[in-house]
């Protein structure tokens, strides 16, 4: 009886095991992952597009200069309010800081996105402590943006 009662055990155990979250093997370091909410919902369809954008921290006033990497987003309504989740891959190494922006459409060369909110800030306007996110990155983490949907409450 024991016997059994040490192979249920055993099998309980191994079936919990295995159904931890799924690890990318040799992930490479060069993805980035996350959701922008946008805390309000009046959407700007015109002139320009909702977008997330990747900005050298490694520069001074790094929300108004070019970006290094922009992405659209396409935006998903959840109840009231618009959740979307972004992933880039290839993000080269350095170190960044991430924001939800507004960018124009037709696209402007060396144009420079509006910041509509920032990974660690969110949509709080006197805030200084972005955070940075380094490349290579293999901890797979998501990064979270809260942002708003109106251009004029933008941070730049």
């Amino acid at each position: 009886m024991m016997k059994y009662i040490a192979y249920i055990l055993l099998f309980t155990f191994l079936i919990i095991a295995a159904c931890d979250n799924p690890m990318e093997v040799n992930r490479p370091g060069d993805k980035l992952t996350g959701y922008v909410t946008h805390v309000d919902s009046n959407l700007y369809l015109t002139g320009g597009f909702y977008s997330v954008s990747l900005f050298s921290a490694d520069s001074s006033s790094p929300f108004s200069r070019i970006p290094l990497r922009t992405d659209s987003l396409r935006l998903t309504k959840r109840d009231n309010l618009y959740e979307t989740s972004y992933d880039m891959d290839g993000v080269p190494a350095g170190r960044y800081y991430i924001a939800a922006t507004w960018s124009s459409y037709p696209r402007v060369q060396n144009e420079v996105p509006l910041v509509l909110g920032t990974y660690g800030c969110d949509t709080i306007l006197s805030c200084t402590s972005h955070k940075i996110v380094e490349f290579p990155n293999y901890q797979g983490q998501f990064r979270n943006i809260f942002s708003w949907t109106d251009p004029g409450k933008r941070f730049n």
